[in-house]
């Protein structure tokens, strides 16, 4: 990464001055970086849709699935994101295409190094000087730090793989392949394992000659289907919330909470070491005003229901306590009892009157959350009246119910007490409370 700087002032002709220089050298980065001669609106403008259809399909891959199998980023370097402009007229689309089958996705991604991870048939398309694709393997090439510090993190200056060339060069070998290959060379089902401890026998080792037999093994597995991973989204049939408040869960959203930001110096440790610089900082504002406080009123809103927690990320989970320092109301439930109570349901409580040791734990359980959510992820939330303890969504019940069902009472929430989170949470409910943590 080229090294900027400058000194900004409060003066008219400064903040020309500034701009006239980024301008200029974010001229030069571009020539540098990117091979271009003239850095005109057209390059520009093909620099922001590229980078927009990037983020586009990383959140489609995290949120929906592969949207496009053939798609790729195109350069080596990304566009200063002050260049990012007039995107809102964009029309992105992705072709679906199909994936590699694995020898394919081994010749696209492997070394000539790695040459023997093939089959024989193709290992001179990584080696042979009449390869139609040897341009792709070169032995000497240029790495780039931009930036770095180490040489594995550098940027490795290679041609990116044209996906037809690719195919066409293998399409000649493929004849040469032994059953056996042919065999591995296919798409196929997923095999999900789990323990169960009332199944038990003998697995025999395919490698007898290094791996002894499991005597007693208590494993079983059941197939997934390839098409059990295309998730549909048309009609929002998976989750059943409302997408105008919570667009999917995990997905970061800044939303929900009252706050204000502001930059400011903190010290704010992301990594191994504290900022030097400053930091965006989030400061939640709460509702002096809520009737709220009350901790009896807080359990009868929160306790045995679902909430989302760990803003700005939304996590869900269900409410097991609630405790100002003084009472706690906890659900009194038989171990692994795992039930939502929606609706009017009422959850069974229990109301306990806190000594002088658990105030001083709860006391110290609040200080240590303040310190952690500024320290650690510059969240300024001042003094916290309640806390409320929950159990994070784990899995589903069923493989089916697997796949992001975030509201659905079939859940398995965690049920170790040292698993209980502690974090700035929203309700599911449409009245959002703003101050208490989980």
């Amino acid at each position: 990464m080229m090294s900027f700087s400058a000194v900004l002032e409060d003066e008219p002709e400064d903040d020309d001055l500034f701009e006239t220089e980024f301008r200029q050298y974010k001229r030069t980065y571009y020539m540098t970086k990117m091979g271009v001669e003239v850095v005109s609106d057209d390059f520009l403008a093909d620099q922001a849709e590229c980078y927009v259809q990037a983020i586009q399909w990383i959140l489609h891959y995290y949120y929906h699935g592969v949207q496009s199998w053939s798609w790729y980023y195109p350069y080596h370097y990304a566009p200063y994101l002050s260049d990012i402009r007039n995107i809102s007229e964009l029309k992105i689309k992705f072709e679906l295409g199909k994936p590699f089958m694995p020898f394919e996705q081994l010749l696209a991604v492997l070394p000539a190094a790695s040459k023997d991870l093939l089959p024989k048939c193709y290992q001179h398309l990584m080696i042979s000087q009449d390869s139609p694709i040897i341009e792709y393997y070169p032995l000497d090439f240029k790495t780039d730090l931009n930036g770095k510090q180490q040489e594995w993190e550098a940027v490795v200056l290679i041609p990116f793989i044209d996906e037809k060339r690719l195919l066409q060069a293998m399409e000649s070998c493929n004849k040469c392949l032994k059953e056996e290959e042919k065999r591995r060379n296919t798409h196929s089902a997923c095999l999900m394992y789990w323990y169960d401890k009332d199944a038990e026998f003998q697995y025999l080792s395919p490698w007898p000659e290094k791996f002894p037999a499991v005597e007693r093994c208590h494993t079983r597995y059941k197939t997934i289907p390839l098409d059990a991973w295309l998730v549909e989204i048309t009609h929002n049939k998976i989750t059943k919330i409302n997408k105008s408040a919570l667009y999917f869960c995990g997905f970061p959203t800044l939303k929900h909470i009252k706050h204000k930001f502001y930059l400011r110096k903190s010290g704010v440790q992301v990594f191994q070491q504290s900022s030097h610089g400053e930091n965006m900082m989030l400061e939640i504002t709460a509702d002096e005003n809520s009737k709220e406080q009350m901790v009896e009123n807080v359990a009868s809103l929160v306790l045995g229901k679902p909430v989302f927690v760990n803003w700005p990320h939304l996590e869900e989970a269900r409410v097991v306590a609630v405790s100002d320092g003084e009472t706690k109301l906890y659900l009194e439930e038989p171990h692994g009892t795992q039930k939502l109570y929606m609706g009017n349901a009422v959850p069974p409580t229990k109301v306990a009157y806190v000594g002088d040791k658990e105030q001083s734990i709860w006391l110290k359980e609040v200080q240590g959350i303040s310190e952690q959510y500024q320290r650690r992820k510059g969240i300024i939330i001042h003094e916290t009246s309640i806390v409320v303890y929950a159990q994070l969504l784990t899995v589903m019940d069923s493989f089916d119910l697997m796949l992001f069902d975030c509201l659905s009472e079939e859940a398995v929430y965690r049920s170790r007490q040292d698993d209980e989170s502690q974090s700035i949470f929203v309700p599911t409910a449409t009245k959002l409370l703003i101050d208490y943590q989980v």
